[in-house]
């Protein structure tokens, strides 16, 4: 009986861990429903007048790439441009479940992704729908590459 319960302990703390770091808006709401509020919703509202974007730059990431046999080395140096306090870069763009998610989704990437004309386009799009996945709509508005090297 004691094994059952902590197996089911184990299994909802893991579920709400999980939602809380990849659903985006529940730890927004978590947050909101602690403070008892929506008394500083109207001061963060992305897109606002008064915030104007500030370039954060992501530390630059070594990932090996699969390609049948001969491994791939990809080096790859980024900046977000995000919205907010130009003094104060927002933390959560540091924090590392945000490196580990690019990390993850790189090493998925085969050789033949990264070739042509459109490549860095895409390479582009899928980085920034990921952070607005992680981070929240309208809080990275671009996704800037500033170092691409494949060898």
């Amino acid at each position: 009986m004691l094994l059952f319960s902590a197996a089911a302990l184990l299994l909802l703390g893991s579920g709400g861990a999980a939602a809380w770091a990849f659903v985006p808006g529940v730890s927004d709401t978590v947050r909101k429903i602690i403070s008892g509020g929506e008394s500083g919703e109207a001061a963060a509202t992305p897109g606002s007048a008064s915030t104007r974007p500030i370039f954060v730059d992501v530390p630059e990431m070594t990932v090996t790439l699969p390609n049948g046999g001969r491994p791939r080395q990809l080096r790859l140096k980024l900046a977000m441009e995000v919205t907010g306090d130009p003094d104060q870069p927002p933390p959560e763009l540091m924090s590392p479940r945000i490196y580990d998610s690019l990390i993850l989704y790189l090493r998925t990437l085969r050789d033949g992704e990264l070739e042509g004309a459109l490549a860095m386009d895409r390479l582009r799009g899928d980085l920034l729908r990921r952070m607005d996945l992680l981070l929240g709509e309208g809080r990275v508005r671009d996704v800037l590459i500033t170092g691409f090297v494949v060898a």
